[in-house]
């Protein structure tokens, strides 16, 4: 295999392009207010840094796919250089990407706004032709491309296949992310993207992709332009555009170097190449799900924080880093040279699981979280028993018929809870009257405990008091929130038999041949006339227990006193 010169021009106009634009771009981050400020939390730079790299990085690619087109040097580049009508969909996908990047970098955007923009610019390169519509894998073929749909849409003939669509989606909006996501540390991500994307060019010109290998290498040599600024101590940070336009271009490469030119390479050797940001990204999803937090959530517990953590400066980790994600792509190479797959995959999970276990362990981040992973597991266990337990009590109290088994049903599913006694009260919003319906009102509650005052229909209101028991199986706030659903099925199902108590009204005899104005009339006097039902009252005959009135007295008022008496 023998690089031919207009890789090395390519390489050369994609550096220097970047150099000279960095620069600007810097000036006009700083105009913009684009500025990265440290939290002592997860930025651990010094001073206010600009943070649009993004855009100096797509100047540099922009010159080296570019130049060699427009300039007089393309009759000695002995490439078949590609059309670049043919690539729309790649310069429309990018400026999506760096459109969001750059309004986050300077305004701050959503997540959900971030992940619809990126959505947008996979849409757009699916519909240009850059999908996934078969995976090979391991000796595995899955054909994605059927069943399909074809229609038109704004001029443009889409075929459309549902699972490509799917598959496509999620691997371009994982490779954004997972660069984003390593983004942490000066030259980390930029050193990796050179590592990969160069890998990448010497997957491609080995295959004889040249659209495939142009574009690598553009990527690569403005990556190499970047770092020059982007070293500890960084002049500029990458930004949001800059690593979701890495994310992106890697992405690309990825799936044309695996589905397309003479001899195309399986979609396993771009994974392995990004197998430092993917493993960091895992790691990350793993952690904040154990623990119960956002997945757009920021911790300290990226790879990068760990070695820091561990007594290594920014330059440390990051050439230890380097070093790491060279040995991942050294083992893709090897695949290619030898048309192993599993090799590479062996080389590089086991590079990645040992580097992993060597760096959590240093810092107890293993132990950690198998403390919080079994904490987690305990925590579902115990939801859904309490789930269990109170869907059947709920179940048991919309069949009985009276209160009286209502209230059974309450106390002893509270019971099976962990409570060790409970308080109810009903009250009428109507009457002002306050009952307690259960035996358990003698004493005041005391200890871990908590009270609910739900408002029911007709203006019913229920008091429920809990007192929580030494040895408590489920967590308290399970038990609360239980208890919490549980007391509003009672409070309509006691709203259900209230209805089912009131008398039927008395019906005027031929209503039709009365007069309008003489039937409203009559309608008003029954009603009037018609003996007023308590609801509480009713319950009480039912239940057969105790009333207890609360009697509101309004506080006296103490006279004015000294001047204000005269």
């Amino acid at each position: 295999m023998v690089i031919s010169n207009g890789y090395l021009m390519i390489f050369a106009f994609a550096m220097m392009g970047c150099v000279l634009t960095t620069p600007l771009v810097t000036h006009f981050a700083g105009w913009v207010g684009a500025i990265d400020k440290p939290d002592q939390f997860r930025r651990i730079h010094l001073g206010a840094i600009p943070r649009l790299g993004g855009l100096g990085l797509a100047m540099g690619i922009g010159a080296g796919v570019l130049l060699p087109h427009i300039s007089g040097w393309s009759t000695r580049i002995n490439l078949n250089l590609p059309d670049l009508t043919h690539e729309w969909s790649i310069l429309i996908a990018a400026l999506i990407v760096l459109t969001v990047g750059f309004i986050d970098d300077t305004r701050s955007l959503g997540p959900r706004v971030k992940l619809l923009g990126q959505a947008a610019a996979v849409m757009a390169l699916y519909v240009g032709g850059i999908r996934i519509d078969r995976i090979d894998v391991l000796g595995l073929a899955l054909d994605l491309g059927h069943p399909s749909f074809q229609f038109t849409a704004l001029g443009l003939p889409i075929d459309l296949a549902p699972a490509s669509l799917a598959v496509t989606m999620f691997w371009f909006l994982g490779c954004m992310n997972v660069w984003n996501l390593i983004d942490g540390m000066d030259g980390l991500a930029s050193g990796v993207g050179l590592l990969v994307s160069g890998t990448l060019t010497l997957v491609a010109i080995h295959n004889e992709n040249v659209e495939v290998a142009i574009l690598a290498v553009s990527l690569a040599g403005s990556l190499a332009g970047f770092l020059l600024y982007n070293w500890h101590p960084a002049c500029i940070f990458l930004g949001d555009s800059g690593a979701l336009l890495i994310g992106l271009l890697i992405g690309v490469v990825g799936v044309q170097g695996s589905l397309k030119g003479p001899s195309a390479i399986s979609i396993l050797f771009p994974i392995l190449a990004m197998g430092l940001p993917i493993s960091d990204t895992a790691m990350a999803i793993f952690r904040r799900w154990v623990r119960n937090l956002p997945m757009s959530a920021a911790d300290r517990r990226h790879v990068h924080h760990l070695l820091i953590g561990l007594g290594l400066n920014p330059r440390q980790a990051a050439l230890l880093l380097y070093c790491f994600s060279s040995f991942l792509c050294g083992a893709v190479l090897l695949g290619v040279a030898l048309r192993s797959e599993f090799l590479a995959l062996a080389m590089g999970l086991s590079g990645c699981l040992a580097f992993l276990v060597v760096v959590t362990s240093r810092r107890d981040e293993l132990a950690n979280l198998r403390g919080d992973f079994n904490e987690r597991i305990a925590r579902g266990r115990q939801e859904r028993q309490a789930a269990k337990l109170t869907w059947e009590a709920i179940q048991r109290m919309e069949l009985c018929d009276s209160p009286t088994a209502a209230f059974a049903i309450m106390e002893r599913t509270a019971e099976d809870l962990g409570c060790d006694r409970i308080r109810i009260e009903c009250a009428d919003a109507a009457w002002g009257e306050t009952r307690v319906l259960n035996d358990a009102a003698d004493g005041d509650l005391s200890g871990c405990g908590a009270v609910f005052r739900l408002s029911c229909a007709k203006g019913l209101s229920i008091t429920v008091g809990v007192d929580l028991g030494h040895d408590m199986v489920l967590a308290t706030d399970i038990v609360f929130r239980y208890l919490q659903r549980l007391g509003q099925s009672l409070g309509e199902r006691l709203d259900e038999l209230a209805a089912d108590d009131e008398p039927e009204p008395e019906e005027t005899a031929e209503p039709w041949r009365a007069d309008a104005a003489t039937a409203l009339a009559e309608i008003e006097t029954a009603s009037a006339n018609r003996p007023r039902v308590a609801f509480p009252l009713t319950f009480a005959r039912n239940l057969g227990r105790r009333l207890r009135f609360v009697k509101r007295v309004a506080p006296p008022i103490a006279g004015p006193a000294g001047l204000a008496r005269r």
